[in-house]
């Protein structure tokens, strides 16, 4: 009987750290997916906030590229009403200096 009552105390045993093993296995795969979860949310976080700044991004670099052109168009705009007022200013000062040739002669 005593050897009996061993095996079953020593088979209870192993039973007993069997199913603490499993338990703590299964404990550490829970916190395994857990943490697989929780890394695919930060993740995904991340690439949006990384896709929201790219969009800001463009849009700040289109809104430049816009105020460009226009300051540039601006620019063009103010050099051509000089040139065409100097054209003016030559055409009058050649048209009176006709005027003065044929006066004289």
């Amino acid at each position: 009987m005593k050897f009996s009552f061993k095996s079953l105390f020593l088979a209870s045993a192993v039973a007993f750290a069997a199913a603490s093993c499993t338990q703590e296995g299964k404990e550490n795969a829970d916190a395994a997916a857990a943490n697989t979860e929780a890394a695919a949310e930060n993740a995904g976080d991340a690439a949006a906030a990384e896709a929201n700044n790219a969009a800001a991004t463009t849009e700040n670099a289109a809104e430049n590229a816009g105020q460009a052109i226009e300051n540039t168009a601006d620019k063009a705009a103010a050099e051509t009403k000089e040139a065409a007022a100097k054209t003016e200013a030559a055409a009058n000062e050649a048209a009176a200096e006709t005027k003065a040739e044929v006066r004289n002669n």
